[in-house]
């Protein structure tokens, strides 16, 4: 699939796009809210992208951003708890990508939606994170190429910001949920107000899944 498709030329991180998430991000850091906030809108398998079983005892929702150094860690950590406590999580990414820091976040997660496009968007999410390069769109070509993807279609998607209003639709709830970094962790739609540690994460899964 995509076999001898034209690569693309790539998309300058100073794209309009681009600039326009930079002066959203800008006006999030001057009124980030402290105060505790629940989810908005509620988890909607008609947008979100859902991972394990939709009886879980609980839903964990993270804002995460593809290019953020914290985020990549607790991608580890989140694969992880899904194991360990398969068939009681639900899981569900939803895009919060930080322009203004980082480059290619916004143009990943695009990248991660136009997969999705194609029933693929968990398989890219996790290649994502799972890189040991950077972000640039031509190594997102290569990782959709990995994945059998139609390169074409997948190249016209991201050249026509096909997805761009899905992950702008994201930001916009984090903004609205209170999320006040990368990665934000809910859950069953209550923010956790703490940085994210790996083990307390754990422990409040628990609690949660106790029905505490």
């Amino acid at each position: 699939m995509g076999e001898g498709a034209t690569a693309p030329r790539e998309r300058p991180s100073a794209s309009r796009a681009n600039g326009d998430l930079a002066g959203v991000n800008r006006a999030w850091r001057r009124k980030i809210v402290s105060h505790a906030a629940g989810l908005r809108p509620h988890v909607d398998p008609s947008h979100d992208h859902l991972r394990g079983s939709e009886l879980a005892a609980v839903t964990l929702v993270e804002y995460g951003d593809y290019q953020s150094p914290s985020c990549i860690a607790a991608a580890r950590e989140v694969a992880r708890l899904g194991e360990r406590f398969d068939g009681q999580l639900r899981f569900v990414f939803r895009h919060f990508p930080l322009g203004d820091a980082h480059a290619f976040a916004l143009h990943a997660a695009e990248a991660a939606e136009a997969a999705g496009a194609q029933g693929r968007f968990w398989e890219m999410h996790d290649l994502i994170y799972g890189r040991q390069q950077g972000l640039e769109p031509a190594l997102l070509r290569r990782l959709a190429d990995r994945l059998e993807l139609d390169l074409e279609r997948f190249d016209s998607e991201l050249a026509s910001e096909t997805h761009l209003r899905h992950v702008m639709e994201d930001f916009q709830s984090g903004v609205d949920s209170g999320v006040n970094g990368t990665p934000t962790f809910f859950i069953n739609e209550e923010r956790l107000d703490w940085d994210f540690e790996a083990s307390t994460l754990e422990q409040t899964i628990e609690r949660a899944s106790r029905g505490e």
